[in-house]
């Protein structure tokens, strides 16, 4: 799926995948980098380009609006205060290492902005942080690319796997929140 869309649209895809969590895309046009479809160092800036535009451009939604979104989910705005908290303890640690964390980047920068990091210290660290994460995950894809094209070879015994996961994952949630609908339901009784 990935290798199609980045063969059809190029480095425009690359961009697009990489302004979201797109390791897998920007892995993929490592391997074609490697088949001489695409340049590695063109697929490193654009990859670099869309991860660090979204970024920065979340961090001051964030920093502008973060609060009020945190105080307008009580849930939300519970869980946040020990985030908070752990970013200002934290802050150059995470702000480098949070875009590694598959799932959490592009949130990272909404709570980083809520925060009130200062906005030169997050792009002194999230601009090279973006640098490094192109280069790494590109030239994995580059590097690895005959490994990856085998394992392509045998994605639909992957894909079968992943399937039986989602579904046991959700059995499994449905079973949790039916025990948690019984006992509120006796609590009330």
């Amino acid at each position: 799926m990935f290798e199609s869309f980045i063969k059809a649209y190029g480095y425009y895809a690359v961009f697009l995948c990489a302004c979201i969590e797109g390791e897998v895309a920007v892995l993929f046009a490592g391997v074609l980098c490697r088949q001489g479809l695409m340049s590695l160092q063109w697929v490193i800036f654009v990859a670099f380009l869309g991860t660090m535009m979204t970024e920065q451009v979340l961090y001051f939604v964030g920093r502008i609006y973060g609060m009020e979104l945190i105080n307008r989910y009580p849930k939300l705005k519970e869980k946040s205060q020990r985030v908070i908290e752990f970013l200002r303890k934290y802050d150059s640690a995470f702000i480098f290492g949070c875009r590694f964390v598959y799932g959490i980047r592009n949130v990272s920068p909404i709570m980083i902005g809520a925060a009130n990091i200062p906005p030169l210290k997050y792009s002194a660290l999230n601009i090279p942080a973006a640098f490094i994460w192109a280069v790494i995950v590109a030239g994995a894809g580059y590097a690895f690319a005959d490994v990856m094209e085998k394992a392509k070879n045998n994605l639909q015994y992957v894909q079968y796997g992943a399937l039986a996961l989602l579904i046991v994952a959700l059995v499994y949630f449905i079973y949790r929140k039916n025990q948690k609908r019984r006992r509120r339901k006796k609590k009330c009784d």
